[in-house]
């Protein structure tokens, strides 16, 4: 099971603001990882990558500023993420967390409870989605 896989499954069981909170930061902690890994191994993809990353980036700080994250974040410790070696792969793969990354965010963005959580989520949502555009094939 690789680190986009684990981190699908956790985001699928976030129960709550809270855990899905965490969930994202890890969330957008590995797109972050597995696109700078990206711009490094693909000059075709490069320019692709880095701007994902730099949405990944912007993503996970607003996460940051939801009220209702809990403090220490999610269980992501290590920059260190297990994409597929093709670099086209790697793409589709950070585009499919991605993609539902942005969608359960879309959810909570709806559904909190708190302000501040609504707009954090609604923002981390379009962060997702921009990260899926640059990424996805199908754009």
């Amino acid at each position: 099971m690789t680190d986009i896989d684990k981190t699908l499954t956790r985001l699928d069981a976030a129960a709550g603001v809270s855990e899905l909170l965490a969930a994202a930061w890890d969330a957008f902690s590995v797109l972050l990882a597995g696109c700078r890994d990206g711009e490094q191994r693909s000059a075709e993809l490069s320019a692709a990558f880095a701007f994902a990353a730099a949405a990944a980036a912007e993503g996970r700080l607003l996460v940051d500023s939801a009220p209702s994250l809990p403090a220490g974040h999610g269980a992501v410790t290590s920059g260190v993420v297990c994409v597929n070696a093709d670099p086209d792969m790697a793409a589709d793969d950070l585009a499919g967390l991605a993609l539902a990354l942005g969608a359960r965010m879309s959810v909570a963005a709806r559904e909190a409870g708190d302000g501040g959580d609504r707009e954090a989520c609604g923002q981390a949502a379009a962060a997702a989605a921009r990260i899926r555009e640059l990424l996805a094939r199908d754009g």
